[in-house]
């Protein structure tokens, strides 16, 4: 089996290139032969697949991004391949990981859209979703949420069969292990946290989309009685240098700790009191499932994906009001009472135990191996 795979920018700690490394080393068996196409690529290359880094050049990101197309897509149609998968919505695949959200539906909803549209950013970037859900594709696309999938056939009335949907994929070493409390006693005892002071944890990358800003406001909006005893430990990468001066401005600067991309979340998952994630957007939001399975209460907006897991585990609470602080403080300081946090908890694993949240990869290898299988016979006849 030979298969060629596009993704724009791969960094092990986004949820997207943990995705893809989990697909695709379920997908391959010995004597697979796999490129694998990129822009950038930090870490560790991987030994069984062949990482080509494609140099780009362009003043915009978009016009970056077109140039890598332009320069993947002859390798792509003459490379021989039984199978072209992308990450990314571009133009030439045969299978698409739907990890990002309906462009135009976003893009449509905003109030200059009809000046927007005939820039080269939104152009550039509805053409490429154009050629993944288009009625003039063929590609077949693997999906991770229910509202999306109706966002992309309302937009392009893409044929059903064209959209497979997928299970969610949380790695089992997210799972609540026997050990988890000597675990949670150790993470807290590095972090110097107290026995009666809270962790409030935030995972992901892109600050501004997760929401980070709105933590932090809401831990500054919290009544006396809490806000000196809570901490917020932000993990992921993002620009801090604005929510820096946020957190000082409102007086929790000693109470917020950006720790970057790091390999012990599972363990940041045991050691806090609570998931916030108060995101802007996000299709998914993988990291509210890997709490659910942890048994970490979550406190998450209505517009990710994974929200409905939230709800109906009973695991949590949706932010009412994300943009008012004083409003999410109100209900952060409600779930934070101790009676609280364990009943959630309890029904976070319950849940986990008797819910299908873990297959994802297996799943889409399936796909991956019949499509390629298919393609193969059709070759040689």
């Amino acid at each position: 089996m030979k298969l060629a795979v596009c993704l724009y920018k791969y960094f092990p700690f986004g949820g997207l290139a943990r995705d893809f490394m989990r697909i695709m080393q379920h997908s391959l068996t010995p004597g697979d032969h796999v490129d694998v196409f990129v822009m950038e690529w930090q870490g560790e290359y991987p030994e069984h697949m062949h990482v080509h880094v494609v140099p780009v050049s362009g003043i915009t990101n978009h016009a970056r991004l077109q140039h890598f197309i332009d320069t993947v897509r002859p390798t792509l149609q003459q490379g021989g391949y039984d199978l072209v998968i992308g990450f990314n919505k571009m133009p030439g695949l045969d299978l698409y990981y739907a990890a990002d959200p309906c462009y135009i539906a976003r893009a449509a909803s905003q109030p200059l859209y009809g000046l927007l549209k005939y820039t080269g950013r939104v152009a550039f970037y509805a053409d490429c979703e154009e050629s993944v859900f288009g009625s003039s594709s063929n590609t077949v696309s693997l999906m991770i949420s229910d509202v999306q999938k109706a966002l992309f056939k309302q937009h392009y009335n893409t044929p059903e069969q064209r959209l497979i949907s997928l299970p969610p994929g949380i790695d089992p070493n997210r799972k609540r292990p026997d050990d988890a409390e000597q675990i949670r006693m150790q993470k807290r005892r590095e972090l110097g946290v107290r026995a009666d002071e809270w962790v409030l944890l935030m995972v992901g990358t892109g600050y501004k989309t997760k929401g980070v800003d709105r933590s932090i406001a809401a831990l500054a909006a919290l009544p006396d009685s809490h806000r000196g005893k809570a901490k917020l430990h932000v993990i992921g990468d993002g620009d801090t240098k604005a929510l820096k001066k946020q957190a000082e401005k409102l007086g929790v600067s000693e109470q917020v700790m950006f720790l970057g991309g790091r390999t012990d979340v599972p363990a940041f998952l045991l050691a806090a009191d609570l998931l916030l994630h108060p995101a802007r957007k996000e299709n998914t939001g993988t990291v509210i499932l890997e709490a659910i399975v942890a048994g970490l209460p979550v406190l998450v907006s209505d517009v990710c994906g994974y929200t409905k897991h939230v709800v109906k585990a009973q695991a949590g609470e949706v932010i009412k009001q994300p943009d008012n602080a004083a409003l999410t403080a109100e209900q952060l300081a409600n779930m934070l009472e101790p009676a609280a946090l364990a009943q959630w908890s309890m029904q976070a694993l319950e849940y986990a135990k008797t819910e299908d949240l873990y297959s994802m990869p297996e799943k889409a290898a399936q796909i991956i191996r019949r499509m390629a299988g298919e393609n193969m016979r059709k070759n040689s006849d």
